[in-house]
């Protein structure tokens, strides 16, 4: 017997995972196909579906680069949408969804100094591929700017976010998080990477934390 609590119809997360990985993989990428069980998982479960009432009829993974696929729904009225069936089983906060927008934003950032560096500043020979944020870690950087945010501006954040947009969620321009974020670019110190230094960066870090 399956060890776990029962999720949904009948079935444990681990048991409907696999289930829905199973008849994912069976398709072709952009071929469209129904699934009654991931339209009602999505349909219940889905933070923004389910407060809705919005149900998809059918689905398609399409080709992502650097991921396994990006996975869509088709819902009556709005079309094809981006939907994560994983979240519905492992739901994401707000929190995750405000770390996102706040990396996203960072992405000019990013690129402006990985273009004034074209060369990995660790081994100066490789071509420059990312760029590490060496202190504080990026992750440390969101968290403080996050604590910074009071009740009312995560409010504001989040009452012109719609899940039914095509664009990714984003800050609202002239929001005091991304001043929090520029603020804190000045600051920190960044190094431009090939990906085997960044590799190598993230090991040393990690070691130092054991």
């Amino acid at each position: 017997m399956s060890r776990g609590k029962e999720f949904f119809q009948g079935m444990t997360k681990t048991q409907l995972k696999e289930m829905i990985q199973g008849r994912i993989a069976e398709v072709n990428f952009g071929q469209e196909f129904e699934s009654s069980i991931i339209a009602d998982l999505i349909h219940q479960k889905h933070y923004h579906c389910a407060a809705q009432d919005l149900r998809p009829t059918r689905f398609r993974k399409l080709p992502r680069p650097g991921a396994v696929y990006d996975f869509q729904g088709y819902f009556p009225g709005h079309g094809w949408h981006g939907v994560s069936w994983t979240q519905c089983i492992n739901p994401r906060d707000e929190m995750a969804w405000l770390d996102r927008a706040l990396r996203d934003a960072a992405h000019p950032i990013i690129s402006s100094y990985k273009a004034m560096h074209p060369l990995c500043e660790r081994c100066k020979n490789s071509p420059t591929t990312e760029v590490d944020h060496v202190a504080p870690e990026f992750k440390v950087m969101v968290a403080q700017i996050i604590q910074t945010l009071s009740t009312s501006q995560i409010e504001e954040i989040f009452s012109r976010f719609d899940w039914l947009d095509k664009e990714p969620f984003s800050l609202p321009t002239g929001h005091s998080a991304l001043q929090l974020l520029n603020d804190a670019h000045q600051t920190a110190t960044l190094q431009a990477l090939c990906k085997p230094c960044h590799v190598i960066n993230g090991n040393e870090r990690r070691r130092l934390t054991i």
